[in-house]
């Protein structure tokens, strides 16, 4: 398959990897900063243009995937499909809503294939809770918890902070990823309540507390934050008869098993949490030889901004801005 990529930032070296790995060729890179988009063509391939317009122009690739922050997506991932170039977005799909709606409307006018890079439904263990919990292994399903936590103080002064850019903050950037998890895992949320915190005026959120309820009827309890005191990264499933647990740090290729009156019990998968990236690249490459797969739709992710905008509009900061 031969690949662009738009955005040459440190998550376009990630997904330059997977493409490397699989065998596939990078033809094409851009980015606003041209020196950049000529250094990421230097270490992994391709032409480098400074827009996705003089891309298209003089470079047909068979796949995108679109690197870029948020608020440009719109453009970037429409000019993709209008030219027939189906399309990898990095999360969130866009910063707000109308944007994503708008993507939606136009994949399904183009036809083409589109995805959203939410890896994190590429963690094995995430994919275990989800097989378990539809074969009815954990029994009634009850909860859904997750924490994606940790001390990241520049992230509150950067691009990640500022709404115009990012649609938010904590909760657009690692929330949305929650959000995928928990929808992926256990179905539609049909409520959220939620806190966010703010450290300053003008600024998105650098914490948000979540309780959903699920159209099934499950909770889910989420928290994310770059300015915890204490890191974590874990996320489970808790039933009546069966709860898992995975652990970004510790967990390795097993989930640990719950179940009442026997002691924990390990779960061996055949890999842990740092095969999402690739995984994900594998199945963007057999989505395009038309097979099945677990990628985020882009309606998946429209759902997942929805969430979003409903926490944000509680919080009186419409638009993420505080």
């Amino acid at each position: 398959m031969r690949v662009a990529i738009t955005g040459c930032g440190g998550i376009a070296a990630a997904h330059a990897q997977c493409v490397e790995m699989a065998g596939d060729e990078i033809i094409a890179v851009a980015d606003v900063n041209e020196d950049a988009a000529r250094q990421f063509a230097g270490k992994h391939g391709g032409v480098a243009f400074k827009d996705v317009e003089d891309l298209l122009a003089q470079a047909r690739p068979d796949a995108a995937i679109v690197c870029t922050p948020p608020n440009s997506h719109s453009a970037i991932v429409t000019a993709l499909l209008e030219a027939g170039v189906p399309v990898l977005c990095e999360k969130p799909l866009a910063h707000t809503v109308a944007d994503a709606s708008d993507l939606v409307d136009a994949a399904r006018r183009t036809g083409v294939p589109a995805y959203v890079a939410y890896c994190h439904r590429f963690n094995p263990a995430a994919r275990l809770m989800r097989d378990y919990a539809r074969e009815g292994k954990l029994g009634t399903l009850f909860t859904f918890r997750n924490a994606f936590v940790g001390s990241a103080p520049q992230l509150t002064t950067a691009w990640r902070t500022d709404p115009e850019i990012s649609g938010g903050g904590c909760l657009m950037d690692n929330g949305s990823h929650s959000l995928d998890i928990l929808q992926f895992i256990t179905g539609p949320v049909s409520e959220v309540w939620s806190k966010l915190h703010f450290a300053a005026e003008g600024r998105g959120d650098v914490a948000a507390d979540l309780l959903t309820v699920g159209e099934g009827g499950v909770a889910g309890l989420i928290s994310v934050s770059y300015v915890s005191a204490r890191p974590q990264a874990v996320f489970e499933v808790i039933g009546s008869e069966m709860a898992l647990q995975y652990d970004y740090e510790s967990s390795g290729s097993t989930v640990t098993a719950f179940r009442p009156g026997a002691e924990p019990a390990l779960i061996e998968m055949q890999a842990g949490c740092d095969v999402r990236f690739i995984e994900q690249y594998r199945a963007f490459s057999e989505a395009m030889k038309g097979r099945p797969t677990a990628l985020a739709t882009f309606d998946e992710a429209l759902s997942v901004s929805r969430v979003i905008d409903r926490c944000q509009q509680q919080a009186g900061t419409p638009g993420g801005v505080c």
